[in-house]
């Protein structure tokens, strides 16, 4: 298991807005993480599909259980992608987190 394809940057999405205003959501910077791209099967492809989820790649980095389904990943490609679904696994006898990264429609600001 290699994490030699890239660094990527995991993010928070937060309300910019001013007190009592609508609210304006932006990207946080949480953590940044070397990364291995891993293969997208097509059992993992077609059950995403049936829970309405568009799987874009799958990514594995050392464990880091601060991360959830809520935060954004942006790869090196400058592209956004909802971390879809975060697991924390041991692999080889190394703890890493995968995570199923699907492409968002619209991209946030970063704050």
């Amino acid at each position: 298991m290699t994490f030699d394809d890239g660094v990527l940057k995991i993010y928070k999405v937060i309300n910019i807005a001013e007190t009592g205003m609508k609210p304006k959501y932006a990207l946080k910077l949480k953590s940044k993480h070397c990364f291995g791209f891993e293969t997208v099967g097509i059992s993992r492809y077609y059950t995403a599909l049936q829970s309405n989820v568009q799987v874009s790649d799958v990514v594995h980095i050392w464990e880091d259980r601060k991360i959830t389904s809520m935060d954004i990943c942006i790869l090196e490609d400058g592209l956004q992608y909802k971390c879809a679904f975060v697991q924390h696994v041991m692999d080889d006898g190394l703890k890493i987190t995968r995570i199923t990264l699907e492409r968002l429609k619209e991209d946030y600001g970063i704050f």
